[in-house]
């Protein structure tokens, strides 16, 4: 029986029954997932564990990714290989220095404007946010909308700040 093909069809009982024969990391989720549609959390639990431990160690490969990457003068592929690599190990300090290089890009803004300070906004990109809203409030009348919306990101780019210095910070 093919177990991706079991669990998209729904048959999560076929799926837990063949668990023997789970190999990849892969399969063992479909087992772990499949366990917990059936309600057997704590078997699920166990599964689901053991194939978090495997993802953690595989993500390692991002760190090497994002090496060759910045051997290569790809900065933004090596940034976002570090991106998904620093949630499992925060206190990698050699990624984290790649992580700081990869922020001291040349800036993005070329032209401030309040549509452009949103999308920066949404995007994350608080700081660039900011200092578009900045610029546009010491050159346009001060509206209210404007000035709240650089309020918020504000508050944001500092909660963001406040987040990257207690994930340095030694436990």
């Amino acid at each position: 029986m093919d177990m991706q093909q079991a669990f998209e069809k729904g048959d999560f009982l076929s799926v837990v029954e063949s668990a023997d024969e789970a190999r990849s990391p892969q399969e063992k989720l479909l087992v772990g997932i499949s366990l917990f549609k059936l309600g057997k959390l704590s078997e699920a639990m166990d599964i689901l564990r053991e194939v978090s431990d495997t993802a953690r160690e595989l993500a390692r490969a991002f760190f090497y990714i994002a090496q060759i990457h910045m051997e290569r003068g790809e900065t933004e592929s090596a940034q976002f290989c570090i991106d998904q690599y620093i949630p499992f190990y925060p206190d990698d300090d050699e990624a984290l220095d790649i992580l700081q290089s990869g922020r001291q890009l040349p800036p993005l803004i070329s032209e401030p404007s309040l549509e452009l300070a949103k999308l920066y906004a949404a995007q994350g990109h608080f700081k660039e946010a900011l200092d578009i809203y900045v610029d546009l409030l010491k050159t346009s009348m001060s509206d209210p909308e404007m000035r709240k919306e650089a309020h918020r990101v504000q508050a944001m780019y500092i909660i963001k700040t406040l987040e990257g210095w207690l994930e340095r910070m030694p436990k």
